[in-house]
């Protein structure tokens, strides 16, 4: 998962969450608002968490002296916030500004449930490709052989 496919990856998940908002394509079926509350903000976390990284506020997923298991939690973290601004979204639109958008406390709790999930997906995925894009410590113990200059 290089920066261009996740930068594709987000751009389709907001493309597509925006459409489904404005077609009201969420009404089609049950499982379909699960989706979006799913990709989307594991889309938006391993964004968010690549980005912070760049700005050092976080560490790097690819820094070897994380513990294998934080590049997850964090990214499921970052999800789990983006899942809670959309769901106050949703009642600012409904409850302020009487908005028709169909929610309710269940349905606030599944998608809420939906967005930490996808965001451990994609933090597993973050891992996954960090731990493919930097070369670690050898069997032997010896350092990685170093990798050419460009």
């Amino acid at each position: 998962m290089a920066q261009p496919m996740l930068d594709l990856l987000l751009c389709a998940a907001l493309t597509w969450a925006a459409w489904s908002s404005v077609f009201h394509w969420y009404r089609v079926t049950d499982w379909y608002d699960t989706a979006v509350h799913s990709v989307t903000p594991g889309a938006v976390a391993a964004t968010l968490h690549l980005l912070l990284a760049r700005w050092g506020l976080l560490p790097s997923p690819t820094d070897r002296g994380l513990r294998r298991a934080s590049v997850p939690l964090i990214t499921t973290a970052l999800g789990a916030t983006v899942a809670c601004l959309w769901e106050l979204y949703e009642w600012l639109a409904t409850d302020v500004f009487d908005a028709k958008v169909l929610v309710g406390y269940e349905d606030t709790i599944a998608d809420m449930a939906a967005g930490v999930a996808g965001s451990l997906v994609a933090g597993l995925a973050l891992a996954w490709w960090a731990s493919r894009a930097s070369p670690g410590p050898r069997d032997d113990g010896s350092p990685p052989p170093r990798q050419p200059s460009s």
